[in-house]
């Protein structure tokens, strides 16, 4: 029961990160066909890897990321068990804002939007709303998915993504992201763990924003750059990650997506990092495990958690054996919070009040260094977050 509870409390409490082209069917051999760019494929889909398997009409296997299929492909709430669509922009006023569409199935399903808007002078405004079941909309082949008049809809490309102010105290968005670079996952996207597993694809790692955005019911037009990524498991996340650090930002020409993720220990307590390099024409490099990569950690976080149950660090370096180096530093919390405060059920706090768990999501505006094998040094900024499951 214990375990039950706090997967509710962390899966209800999360506005993480992290997405899927297709999603999981709950069948052996599902065939079927699909157009990419123009050409066919014969599907078919891997139940051992959690994925869809793509072959030209010679039978050879391609692979490609093809469109994000499927809000929550097939048969409905099937055999994962959480998902959500992310997105962050970084506006040319200098405000951030986030958005994240939640779908998750605890005891029962759970629908829920979080959003965040930073101004540059510090005013700020979050809100995490829940929906009931017949309010929400999940396609079934297409990336369609909608809670009342809030809408996540897309195709790798382009989204659009729309937050109605009726539902959010007068803040609202109706923006499109447009993309500037292919989809990115790292090998196939998933983290297998047995049959458990866990998947991410970043749909969008960078891409170019315009619209509207609402504060206080005063519509103004937008733009900026924004970055979308999905994720979906079949497990609760603290039964694979006591943590993880996650950065997306941009330098100069570069788009750069770097993270260490930290399994449990009963999961073999491994650092997983990864690290992404890509600019308009493709990727420049992309390093993801244990082969040839290495992480640093600095500046111990000592005032955002009541507990300090386990050392968490605000800056992060990752180097490569290639000579890529970046330094990730958190400058400017925008976002601090307590997972038992922001779930729906208000008992948590106090059941694990005596107990060592102390789940925190904290997001940093940072300022990021990238070091090219040439020795050329350059600096940018992006957004930071770390999860703490523990």
């Amino acid at each position: 029961m214990k375990n039950i509870i706090f997967y509710i409390a962390i899966c209800l409490s999360t506005d993480v990160l992290l997405g899927q082209e297709m999603f999981i069917q709950n069948t052996d051999n599902l065939k079927g066909s699909v157009k990419v760019m123009g050409k066919q494929y014969t599907t078919v889909y891997d139940n051992t890897a959690h994925r869809y398997r793509y072959f030209d009409e010679l039978g050879k296997e391609i692979f490609l990321i093809k469109s994000e299929k499927a809000g929550f492909g097939g048969p409905f709430g099937t055999s994962f068990l959480s998902s959500w669509w992310y997105f962050d922009a970084k506006l040319d006023d200098g405000s951030i804002a986030v958005v994240y569409f939640w779908k998750i199935n605890a005891i029962k399903d759970f629908y829920y939007i979080g959003v965040n808007y930073n101004k540059p002078d510090g005013t700020e405004y979050k809100k995490i709303k829940f929906f009931k079941s017949k309010e929400t909309f999940f396609s079934k082949d297409s990336c369609n998915v909608k809670y009342n008049n809030n809408v996540f809809v897309g195709n790798l490309d382009s989204y659009l993504i729309k937050i109605d102010p009726k539902d959010f105290d007068g803040f609202g968005l109706d923006i499109k992201l447009d993309s500037k670079i292919d989809p990115y996952r790292p090998q196939d996207g998933i983290i297998n763990a047995g049959e458990d597993y866990f998947a991410w694809l970043a749909a969008v790692p960078n891409g170019n924003v315009s619209g509207t955005l609402t504060y206080e019911n005063i519509q103004n037009k937008i733009k900026g750059s924004g970055y979308h990524d999905h994720n979906w498991g079949n497990i609760e996340l603290q039964k694979l990650f006591d943590n993880w650090l996650w950065f997306r930002g941009t330098v100069g020409q570069y788009t750069i997506i770097g993270y260490e993720l930290n399994t449990i220990s009963s999961r073999g307590g491994y650092s997983i990092p990864g690290i992404f390099i890509a600019d308009s024409l493709g990727i420049i490099y992309e390093n993801y495990g244990q082969n040839g990569i290495f992480t640093a950690k600095e500046n111990l976080i000592t005032d955002l958690y009541e507990k300090n149950n386990e050392p968490l660090y605000s800056k992060l370096k990752i180097i490569t054996t290639d000579d890529f180096y970046i330094e990730i530093e958190g400058t400017e919390v925008i976002e601090n919070l307590y997972l038992f405060d922001v779930n729906n059920i208000p008992v948590l706090p106090n059941l694990f009040q005596f107990s060592d768990i102390d789940p925190y999501y904290t997001r940093y505006k940072s300022k990021v260094k990238l070091q090219l094998p040439n020795e050329a040094i350059l600096t940018g900024e992006g957004v930071l977050e770390i999860m703490d499951l523990k």
